[in-house]
């Protein structure tokens, strides 16, 4: 009985030897305390702490500062968004998910980060026309959205301090990917309220035939004519993306996508140089991303007759003061305009034009077609006279334009005056 009783004595004092060992190998609270100085770095957003609190921190002292201030790059706002989105960001520590050994010189703790949900509250501001300040505000609505991380810290023991474990920084990466995601944060205009509607320039009615370019333009409210529109497009054939522009610029009236070979080296076009046939579908954004129009165009291929002095609804000259008068003008034009019939026909001709009777411009072939025929004289030609002004010099021009054939079909005079 005696011997048992040493024993179990014995057994005791050995539990109590070993509960004690676990016991001083453990230090949790240096764990949660080393995990809560640097959360509360991470959060007030400053370099200098969180690369004391972590392992080997010196190490990745420049990739944190270049992480953290953009690399220069980013809207004028950058810094103002970034402190905002890093003022919202809150943690909580699960201290029962806490683990220790001194002895391992390792432990370890969950916890989870929380932060505004910045790229959705961007999108909504983008699609909205906000600028910065509104972005900026979102931002700091109490009941703005927000997005959870959820981490394991690891720990190491160094020289009796507790250090984070973030071999390259991964974990503190993910939380702070805010600062690389607002380099690419674009505030623009809210162009889509000054657009009044969007059209095919020059077709019928969205419908092209036998051309080498089409345009998609949006038409302008009276406000918007002085503000600027810095947009990109993309052209899609038959349902595929066959161009992207660059970033375009443009102000007025008309604000004008272009397709065709004077545009892109790779259209394809037919022996003619038009563009082959099929459906066009052009799509316009602005910088943000946000669609300012999206309109489908149908380009034909179609095969008219040669036009004829039957053709043939009467001349006129465009664009004189009165009376077939220009005055202190540069150039003139005369037009023939075609029959309903004509309009659809190809007209093949060339041109002289006479000043006083004297020929003083032989065209070369020129091809037209549509409502107007035209046979241009101006101060640009090779040896037109002009005044000190650069206009022409007054007199009677006489145009007489001619089919391929050499019949006549139009032969008309007008003065030029000057004032």
């Amino acid at each position: 009985m005696k011997r048992k009783l040493i024993a179990t004595v014995l057994s005791v004092s050995m539990l109590a030897s070993l509960s004690g060992c676990a016991l001083f190998d453990k230090d949790d609270e240096g764990v949660l305390k080393a995990a809560e100085d640097y959360a509360t770095a991470v959060t007030k957003a400053k370099a200098g702490d969180i690369i004391e609190a972590l392992k080997d921190g010196e190490d990745y002292e420049d990739t944190l500062n270049d992480l953290m201030s953009g690399m220069g790059a980013g809207p004028e706002e950058y810094s103002d968004i970034v402190s905002a989105i890093a003022g919202t960001i809150s943690y909580e520590i699960d201290e029962e998910s806490v683990a220790s050994s001194k002895k391992n010189a390792e432990g370890s703790v969950d916890i989870t980060w929380t932060i505004v949900d910045y790229d959705s509250i961007f999108e909504d501001i983008s699609d909205e026309g906000g600028d910065a300040d509104a972005f900026i505000d979102a931002l700091g609505d109490e009941d703005a959205d927000t997005i959870e991380i959820s981490q394991t810290l690891n720990l190491v023991l160094e020289d009796e301090t507790w250090l984070i474990d973030d071999e390259d920084i991964e974990g503190l990466s993910e939380i702070y990917d805010f600062y690389a995601a607002a380099i690419g944060y674009t505030f623009v205009l809210p162009l889509a309220d000054y657009i009044s509607y969007d059209t095919w320039y020059y077709s019928d009615d969205s419908v092209y035939s036998n051309v080498s370019r089409i345009e998609l333009d949006l038409i302008i409210t009276d406000e918007g004519e002085t503000v600027p529109f810095d947009f990109t497009y993309e052209y899609y054939f038959n349902g595929d993306l066959i161009f992207t522009s660059d970033e375009c610029y443009d102000m007025g009236h008309w604000i004008e996508a272009y397709y065709g070979p004077d545009y892109d080296s790779a259209a394809q076009v037919n022996a003619d140089g038009n563009l082959i046939a099929g459906e066009y579908r052009c799509v316009m954004y602005d910088l943000a991303g946000n669609v300012l129009a999206d309109n489908t165009c149908t380009v034909e291929e179609v095969t008219y007759g040669d036009a004829d002095t039957s053709m043939i609804d009467h001349i006129e000259w465009y664009w004189t003061d009165h009376d077939n008068v220009y005055v202190d003008d540069d150039g003139i034009e005369l037009d023939i305009i075609p029959t309903t019939e004509g309009q659809e026909a190809v007209w093949t001709f060339w041109y002289e034009v006479y000043l006083d009777d004297a020929l003083v411009y032989t065209s070369d072939e020129c091809t037209d077609q549509g409502y107007w025929i035209e046979a241009y004289y101006n101060s640009y030609y090779d040896g037109a006279l002009t005044n000190d002004d650069g206009n022409l010099v007054a007199g009677d021009y006489t145009i007489i334009m001619y089919d391929m054939a050499g019949n006549v079909l139009a032969n008309e005079t007008c003065i030029v005056e000057e004032s």
